[in-house]
């Protein structure tokens, strides 16, 4: 067929292949266009689904293999760029998942269903026979006697500027809508429904640039020059010494060349803070782009920066500033100039469940440079192998290592909690020094955040007498108790199981029960999180006023931003939150930082624990002390003497990374070696066993030694699948897409197996 073209799709499916169809008896549609990167609808099955056009199909298929026809072509321009499907290409490749997963998780659901609704509202316009100011004049002259529609036509020729919002003449005007519509019925005025963009416009007052002090120039200076002779360059900055400062000005001079910016935040919940401060100095410059936006603002935002946009409010003029966390990554950048990943060290740059597995640093690095883009990583606590890339040469390295205006650091001190313990010393979880100093600090009308990383009112429930202890039906995972909406709750699937409204405890969520099943005991609540703490701090400080910042109460949009305000106002003395509060965060009369339960940040059974326990650390210390005087962090320990703490009092990062780096050498870590972290489920355990030990022997024959032995996780059964998991470790140097493939090779012959059957297998690359 003379108009015939074979093209390869790409499904948001989880399948290994794109799936080649045929476009046909289409003529002129596509004559002067290319057809890569626009979506076409397709069948697959008995059903028709959304793809991306990949590539033109190469030759002609054998006769045998039938082809079927494309229902549709839903764009004349493409909507996904040739920059986005190299960065789905190569993190397909690169995390070993499909360029299905890597679409799916790229592309807006408004983009991918085509279902984007455009927001409209109501604009009032004067009749064109009545333009004129003389028809004007003799309008009013005949309105005399019908006050309200005078009154509403003086007021729209006060505000007319092509046309005049319907809700914003009214509130104007203070006549009602009966009045209006009226007029509309005389043919004085006109009524047109105009799309508006859902984003939030800029109101506020705008300021200019800030003067640079001696640092911050330098730091300017100095990541101009690195970025002569390297792509990528790493700002280890300590807390407070004007990192935001440096970014701002670099942005400007970007955006001065008309060139896009992307400045990536580990969390959603730093844009709010962020966005102020930024939108002060660019206005509606500034973008901003995460998943708490809905569908159809994620998809205006992305169809906004396509080279031709197909937002059907294309009258709306949009930024080039975008303020995102990882998942901007994937929007259609065009003029990329520069990409600031701030507090690069964050684990929430990491993408967990589900595929792709990314790593937005990595991702953003890799992006920069086919956009012929500058990367310029920030923090006060740099990952080890970003410090590692730095002093090795691969990446530039610029240090400040002074608070701005000679800020101290804060004085950090440890609270011994086995001799307050031993002593009796303790009021709840709060040890007696630090109940004394948080009282000092309210006194003199200063601000104290406590940190505890974990929500809910106790972690778990346990039986005293036979040890029993409830678990999530689903997960191998005690369930947390929440005694706000009295529920025990899996903070690991979202089970959720309430509970009666019994004054001494709980029951258990499968007997029904106020004592154990097993012996009869009542259950004990165990342990302490932020719900717990507010309680106890409330009672300790009655004329406090105490606010909890964690998931549960910032769930709905606008929360996080509520709490930040009332806290900068400060209507809120004491700040009780998880992560949340540990970075990013900028406030003047934060005096005193409490840590409680320290110890379990720094044992955890990973090799990164005490890098991420004395970046988190580290972090909250620096939300002390930004003004005035010195800052002070009381860090509450069963274990005052562990090393990483002295290394944390003296805020000796580069004493803990030469720590680090020397263990990850000796134990084949990154980044001496790269990981890979091989998962298998399944909802049999026996099969599960067996799987396991198959893909292991099987992979051991290949790699050796390079493979561990089958590993079974702490939490060993998520959402009713058992899970095991093998670690591959490559050389450095190594040639790392072969072990790739070999790696697939093993994996598809394991899934060929019958008594493997229905097993899944993922990789984790770089964990």
């Amino acid at each position: 067929m003379s108009n015939a073209i074979l093209i390869d799709i790409i499904l948001p499916l989880a399948i290994a292949d794109v799936y080649t169809y045929r476009v046909s008896g289409i003529g002129e549609r596509i004559s002067d266009t290319s057809l890569i990167g626009c979506r076409v609808l397709v069948p697959l099955g008995k059903k028709t689904i959304t793809g991306v056009v990949y590539r033109l199909h190469q030759g002609d298929l054998p006769a045998s293999v039938k082809v079927r026809d494309v229902v549709d072509i839903i764009d004349t321009q493409p909507v996904v760029t040739a920059y986005q499907l190299r960065l789905w290409q190569w993190m397909a490749e690169y995390y070993m998942c499909t360029l299905g997963e890597v679409m799916a998780a790229a592309l807006p659901a408004g983009i991918i269903d085509d279902n984007y609704t455009a927001r409209t509202t109501q604009y009032i316009h004067l009749h064109p026979s009545i333009a004129d100011p003389r028809q004007q004049e003799l309008t009013l002259n005949s309105l005399r006697r019908a006050k309200s529609q005078e009154q509403l036509l003086r007021c729209f020729l006060r505000m007319n500027n092509n046309g005049v919002e319907r809700r914003v003449l009214l509130e104007a005007s203070g006549v009602g809508s009966a009045v209006l519509r009226t007029m509309i019925d005389k043919g004085i005025f006109l009524e047109e429904e105009r799309p508006v963009s859902r984003l939030r416009q800029y109101t506020g007052q705008m300021q200019p640039l800030h003067a640079l002090d001696n640092q911050q120039t330098k730091a300017v200076e100095s990541i101009r020059a690195s970025w002569q002779t390297k792509n990528v360059t790493l700002l280890h900055g300590v807390t407070s010494s004007g990192k935001t400062e440096v970014y701002i000005h670099l942005i400007d001079e970007l955006l001065k060349q008309g060139k896009q910016v992307l400045y990536l935040v580990p969390e959603i919940a730093l844009t709010t803070q962020l966005t102020e401060r930024l939108q002060a100095v660019f206005g509606n410059q500034v973008l901003v782009y995460h998943s708490r936006f809905s569908s159809d603002e994620r998809t205006e935002i992305y169809s906004s920066l396509l080279p031709i946009s197909n937002s059907e409010a294309s009258n709306i003029q949009y930024p080039n500033l975008i303020l995102g966390a990882r998942s901007a990554i994937f929007l259609p950048f065009t003029n990329l100039g520069l990409v600031i990943v701030d507090e690069e060290h964050e684990p929430s740059y990491k993408q967990q469940d589900p595929a792709p597995r990314y790593h937005a640093r990595s991702s953003a690095i890799m992006m920069a440079q086919w956009h012929g883009a500058k990367v310029l990583l920030g923090t006060a606590t740099p990952s080890v192998e970003s410090y590692h890339n730095a002093l090795s040469g691969k990446y530039g390295l610029v240090e400040m290592t002074e608070r701005f205006r000679g800020l101290q650091l804060p004085k950090i001190t440890m609270v011994d909690l086995q001799r307050q313990y031993h002593r009796k010393e303790m009021y709840g979880h709060f040890a007696d020094p630090v109940v004394f100093r948080i009282r000092e600090e309210i006194a003199k009308g200063k601000q104290v955040i406590l940190f505890q990383n974990r929500r809910g009112y106790a972690p778990f429930l346990q039986c005293p007498n036979c040890g029993e202890v409830p678990k999530c039906p689903n997960c191998d995972v005690s369930m947390t108790y929440h005694k706000g909406n009295n529920t025990l709750v899996c903070h690991s699937c979202g089970h959720t199981h309430s509970i009666s409204n019994s004054p001494e405890g709980v029951h258990y969520p499968i007997s029904n029960t106020r004592i154990c099943p097993k012996c009869g005991s009542e259950w004990r609540l165990q342990g302490f999180g932020t719900e717990r703490l507010e309680e106890e701090i409330q009672g300790l400080f009655p004329n406090a006023r105490v606010e909890r910042m964690d998931l549960d109460t910032t769930r709905r949009k606008d929360a996080y931003q509520q709490i930040i305000d009332r806290f900068a106002r400060h209507e809120v003395d004491i700040l009780i939150g998880t992560q949340m509060v540990t970075k990013g965060l900028h406030f003047d009369d934060v005096s005193l930082v409490v840590v409680l339960q320290a110890d379990t940040l720094v044992n955890q059974p990973d090799y990164r624990s005490a890098e991420h326990a004395f970046q988190m650390l580290e972090q909250v210390s620096g939300r002390a002390g930004r003004s005035g005087k010195q800052g002070e962090v009381m860090i509450q320990t069963f274990d005052p003497k562990n090393p990483l703490y002295a290394m944390l009092c003296a805020h000796d990062f580069k004493g803990l990374y030469q720590q680090q780096i020397g263990e990850r050498e000796l134990f084949f870590f990154p980044p001496f070696h790269r990981l890979m972290m091989i998962t298998l489920r399944h909802r049999d355990e026996r099969r599960l066993e067996h799987s396991s030990g198959v893909l292991m022997q099987a992979l051991r024959g290949v790699f050796g030694d390079r493979v561990s032995s089958v590993i079974t996780p702490l939490v060993s059964r998520r959402q009713n699948q058992y899970i095991r998991q093998l670690r591959l470790r490559v050389e450095q140097g190594a040639n790392v897409q072969r072990a790739k493939q070999l790696l697939r090779e093993q994996i598809r012959l394991l899934l060929q197996q019958t008594d493997c059957k229905g097993t899944v297998v993922f990789v984790d690359v770089d964990p």
